[in-house]
């Protein structure tokens, strides 16, 4: 059996790239357990590559570690591995740190000595010669790895000195600037999962200068790691490289009194954390097998007759808060309370099966010291990619105790027990995230960036790469038939009907598309011809893009392009080559009236925004000018009547329309047209309280009221993203690069609320770290919610939330009981929370 290319891609990146808990790698389909080498059949051969990275005029080696200085010449002429050669006197361009392949063989032996001496193990590698010798090819290059990876070479361990970083770029699609070295188990027994083949390419353009090789021997231990099939981790590592004043990392649950570490002993990086700084003494730490996390990874799939017997280990299942479904994907952690950072070891729930079976909440964590005590908590994965996809936590951090439960008020999360470790057994924890079964309800997506929920509450769509996705509230995930492209996806009021991309008649070109599952409903484009204009979604090409949709699914407004000047291009500024349409299954597309436009002085103008109803269409001239349509009418200038700075969401009959402007949010009733009387002001979030005005490094906070900053500066910026169907709930974005971004919520009868607050005082501790800034679609009824932030996206079911009535939390439904409860002298949140923060 062959392991597929993708699955082939196990990166070792640095700090500024993405790659794939120790454990294993791959696990065998039939089997259910880990790939691994026969240790049975003695040391594992490893063959190395050839070819001299540089020789000196006459044809000699040069010292085995010689850098190149930039800007300067040499009176030798220089030939590299690939065959370039720089002649003498040439002016370097960059720095060259060259290794010979002497040197690179002398780092491929201390890896696998490192591998091989784990007294817990029992896997060993040797080298054995070198691939010259069992294929006749003296050197590895772009023009012939393919002969070395993807054949059948034989058994071993096979590592390949990309000198110039071609193989890694011209072979595996992976640009040589992004990765260090990637390696893989290639070649296995497909009915016992025995790997008989795996090769490592190490990506010699990446060493960097003045390494003598000490510190790019952190790659090569790394990935010999995974050729051993061996997964990553995370304990130490992100502290190490990541956790910074503005991005404090703990070795432990946050507020427990566990300081943040920033930095510290490289030492105490583990060598399969997924992330080096190859420029750092890190690297050189990361070289060694010495962490206990490093140790279990190999123990634990290479075991030694005395291992299990010798150590102590804690097994468990993480659940979630109804105490029954379990959950992947959360990195569990022992701590050692007399040696916290130099006695570690990880493990992920649910990596023992990497999702093949379904919900898997069960982690074990061996190597422990016999006699120490450990702690235990869980927390999400920081960064990288794991062959269990990584989730976010549905609750907060928290430690394990003994009186283990749901239930935030009693399961403290900085209460813990300390286990103690005993050699030869394995000891119990199990985890249940904390959280309410009644009340607010915050869900976790995916990382589908999703752009609509429908006006009943039940289904979102979005988009995962070029993928139009749909999520439905009791059947999950659904991926469209991959013709139809994600971009602006919206969903009439049922969810049935779905404002996609799509090429209709096969010419290359797409345009807006109604889809319905068994009817696609094209818009089609304006004009005699269709335009051709180019896209962020990388090879899609529009001649119009749809940007909202009425309830029924019958009506579509967005930005359609013409060629009217017949150059070819139908993108040009002040032209009047980009307009806004609207299309009904009736009279089909067509342009909005524009007649008023100066196209002499206008970039664009197009339509985003639709009422339920379909009346009301909103759009905007250039960046800074609101405008709307009403019944198809002349356009009606927003930004003249109301100061508007843009109008994008309307209620379903139009009667409320979220107008935002330097003095807050304004109510437009579109069926007064733009009389005085039209609109109402209902502000915006209050300055001081939730968001700070910073001008500078000046907090005006501290000299003004908010309602003088607000009188002098303007109110909280907002983005108004929809409207409930009566308009008197409100959802949007707040601040901005200055002040920060903040979700915004708006009842009426009771204000702007800050989101993330509102949800910490009703007591969601499922929102955990998700991030409550950008809220962008609710229901008809305002009771169910969209979000996307931080690369997540969630939905939040506010049906029941709780006030805090003469001491007493007490549900009532949202909006409408909330405001009478709040009218009639209650607080908002639970009584326990407010004032207060999870």
């Amino acid at each position: 059996m062959k392991f597929s290319k993708l699955a082939a891609g196990i990166t070792l990146a640095t700090l500024s790239a993405g790659t794939l808990a120790a454990g294993p790698l791959y696990i065998h389909d039939k089997t259910m357990q880990p790939y691994k080498w026969d240790t049975s059949k003695g040391a594992i051969p490893v063959w190395t590559d050839g070819g001299m990275l540089v020789q000196d005029k006459d044809g000699k080696d040069v010292e085995s570690f010689t850098v190149l200085k930039k800007g300067t010449k040499y009176n030798i002429n220089i030939t590299l591995a690939d065959g370039t050669v720089l002649p003498k006197n040439t002016v370097l361009d960059r720095d060259y740190t060259l290794l010979t392949v002497d040197r690179a063989n002398e780092i491929t032996a201390h890896a696998i000595a490192q591998w091989s001496n784990v007294e817990t193990a029992t896997l060993e590698m040797a080298v054995a010669g070198t691939i010259a010798s069992k294929t006749g090819i003296s050197d590895i290059t772009a023009a012939n790895a393919n002969e070395v990876y993807g054949a059948e070479n034989g058994y071993g361990f096979w590592v390949i000195y990309d000198t110039d970083g071609s193989v890694v770029e011209d072979v595996f699609g992976v640009p040589k600037q992004s990765v260090l070295g990637m390696a893989f188990p290639e070649w296995a027994d497909e009915e016992t999962g025995e790997i008989l083949e795996a090769t490592a390419i190490m990506n010699g353009w990446a060493v960097a200068p003045n390494d003598d090789g000490s510190k790019i021997a952190g790659v090569f231990t790394h990935e010999f790691g995974h050729a051993i099939n061996l997964s990553h981790t995370q304990v130490n590592g992100q502290l190490a490289y990541l956790s910074s004043a503005a991005n404090k990392l703990y070795p432990g649950v946050p507020g427990c009194g566990v300081n943040p570490i920033a930095g510290g002993n490289p030492a105490m990086i583990e060598t399969m954390y997924p992330y080096i700084d190859h420029y750092s003494a890190g690297a050189v730490n990361q070289s060694t097998i010495e962490h206990p996390d490093d140790v279990a990874a190999i123990s634990n799939l290479y075991p030694s007759a005395h291992y299990a017997n010798s150590r102590g280990a804690i097994t468990g299942v993480l659940r979630l808060k109804d105490g029954r479904t379990q959950y992947s994907g959360i990195n569990v952690i022992a701590r050692n309370v007399n040696n916290p950072l130099f006695d570690a070891v990880s493990d992920m729930s649910g990596s023992a099966t990497q999702g093949k079976v379904g919900p898997d909440g069960r982690y074990t964590i061996r190597n422990l010291t016999p006699g120490e005590q450990y702690v235990l908590y869980v927390e999400p994965i920081v960064a990288g990619g794991f062959p269990t996809t990584p989730q976010p936590l549905l609750s907060t951090a928290e430690y394990w105790n003994e009186n283990e439960g749901s239930d935030p008020l009693i399961d403290e999360v900085c209460e813990r027990t300390a286990i103690i470790a005993e050699a030869g057994v394995t000891k119990e924890a199990d985890f249940t995230f904390n959280g309410y079964m009644k009340g607010v309800q915050v869900t976790p997506l995916s990382s589908v960036t999703f752009s609509d929920l429908s006006k009943n509450g039940r289904k979102a769509v979005g988009t995962a790469g070029l993928s139009a996705v749909m999520w439905d509230a009791n059947s999950g995930f659904e991926i469209l038939p991959s013709r139809y492209v994600g971009a602006e996806s919206y969903l009439s009021r049922n969810g049935k009907h779905v404002l996609v991309q799509h090429d209709q008649d096969g010419n290359g070109i797409m345009e807006p598309t109604v889809w319905s599952g068994n009817e696609a409903r094209s818009v089609g484009y304006l004009g005699q011809n269709q335009c051709n204009v180019s896209t962020s979604f990388a090879g899609v090409k529009i001649s119009a893009l749809g940007s909202a949709m009425d309830d029924s699914g019958s009506t579509v407004v967005g930005m359609a392009y013409q060629d009217l000047n017949g150059n070819g291009n139908c993108q040009e500024y002040f032209s009047g080559e980009m307009k806004p349409f609207i299309w009904d299954e009736k009279r089909g597309i067509r342009e909005l009236d524009t007649s008023n436009v100066n196209w002499n002085r206008t970039l664009y103008a197009f339509a985003h925004g639709l009422s339920g109803n379909g009346k009301v269409a909103l759009g905007q001239v250039n960046y800074n000018q609101a405008v709307a349509w009403v019944d198809d009418g002349p356009m009606l200038d927003l930004t003249t009547a109301f100061k508007a700075k843009q109008a994008k969401v309307s209620n379903f009959d139009g009667s409320r329309v979220a107008l935002t402007s330097n003095y807050g949010v304004q109510l437009w009733d579109s069926r007064k047209g733009l009389s005085e009387d039209a609109v109402t002001n209902i502000g915006s979030l209050p300055w001081c309280e939730d968001i700070q005005y910073i001008f500078y490094s000046w907090n005006l906070c501290k000299e003004l009221s908010p309602d003088e900053i607000t009188a002098s500066y303007g109110a909280v910026p907002m983005t108004v993203s929809d409207l409930s169907d009566d308009g008197r709930v409100a959802i949007g974005r707040a601040g901005g690069s200055r002040f920060g971004y903040y979700g915004a919520l708006w009842v009426e009868g009771i204000g702007w609320l800050e989101l993330s607050r509102f949800l910490r005082e009703q007591g969601a501790a499922e929102l955990g770290k998700l991030s409550m800034s950008n809220p962008i679609a609710l229901s008809g009824d305002g009771s169910k919610m969209l979000g996307v932030a931080g690369g997540m996206s969630w939905y939040m079911d506010m049906s029941q939330v709780y006030v805090c009535d003469n001491g007493d939390s007490v549900l009532t439904g949202f909006p409408g009981g909330l405001r009478e409860s709040v009218a009639n002298g209650a607080q908002m949140g639970r009584c326990e929370y407010l004032d207060d923060t999870l």
